[in-house]
């Protein structure tokens, strides 16, 4: 992460991240990538994937893992990873994610890079599992509800909806067009 932004001639975009602060997940962004997210112009979208928003469930999903590795399977394979999941929830029931926290690792980005640099990508098909109350795409409005009940404003959720994107992947096409000449 710190290497892109020391390249990037363009906005960086981590698109399937949340806050390194609030899970230790090793794909979430730690805080002083976040700060220099707004030199950069880039954007933080924050993952409904509940190993990356919920501790317990980034623990849980690292036994998983290492009891696939002990069982001689591929832990980043997902078939061979799931192939056993039922069988180790039966025996290490798994916590649960929820909207709540998506939307504290929303607000955390918002702290530390700033409103324009914090956006949503959802993930919902690279998982199995979903985070309490933001299940589909039809849950977003929920997530806007908490936001805005945090005291969000209409501009901010729309920012945070897509404009952030939309304005760094603008900002990356100019870049590529200034390299091109």
């Amino acid at each position: 992460m710190r290497d892109a932004l020391d390249v990037a001639a363009a906005p960086v975009i981590f698109s399937h991240s949340s806050a390194l602060a609030l899970c230790g997940y090793p794909r979430n962004v730690p805080d002083d990538v976040l700060a220099r997210l707004t030199g950069n112009g880039g954007v933080c979208m924050v993952t409904f994937v509940p190993g990356f928003v919920s501790q317990e469930c980034a623990g849980w999903l690292a036994g998983l893992k290492a009891e696939a590795a002990r069982r001689g399977l591929d832990p980043k394979n997902f078939d061979q990873l799931y192939s056993f999941k039922d069988e180790w929830e039966a025996a290490h029931p798994v916590s649960r994610a929820t909207l709540a926290q998506v939307a504290d690792h929303v607000e955390h980005v918002r702290r530390v890079a700033g409103v324009e640099h914090v956006g949503l990508g959802g993930d919902f098909d690279g998982t199995v599992d979903v985070t309490v109350g933001l299940e589909d795409v039809s849950a977003y409005p929920a997530l806007f509800a908490e936001l805005l009940r945090r005291g969000w404003t209409e501009p901010d959720c729309a920012a945070l909806a897509g404009g952030n994107l939309l304005r760094a992947l603008r900002a990356a096409e100019a870049s590529a067009a200034r390299a091109a000449r």
